[in-house]
């Protein structure tokens, strides 16, 4: 959403000072940025709590279990 919203990432930038000197190629999503990158771009920020895309296979396949189950 903040790509669409913010491509430049002038909001991060501003309100998230961890990743004020980010790159933009990286603003969007800073824990994907390579080790090497890190090295010139030294920053204390945490990758994300949930990985939103296993959680929904996750999800996915536990109501899988759960629906053919009460048939």
């Amino acid at each position: 959403q903040s790509e669409r919203f913010d491509p430049e990432g002038k909001f991060i930038r501003r309100y998230v000072p961890e990743l004020a000197h980010c790159p933009l190629r990286w603003i969007h999503a800073p824990w994907r940025m390579p080790e090497a990158d890190r090295d010139h771009y030294p920053m204390n920020y945490w990758p994300p709590m949930v990985d939103h895309g296993q959680a929904r296979i996750q999800t996915l396949a536990r109501y899988g279990k759960v629906s053919t189950s009460t048939r």
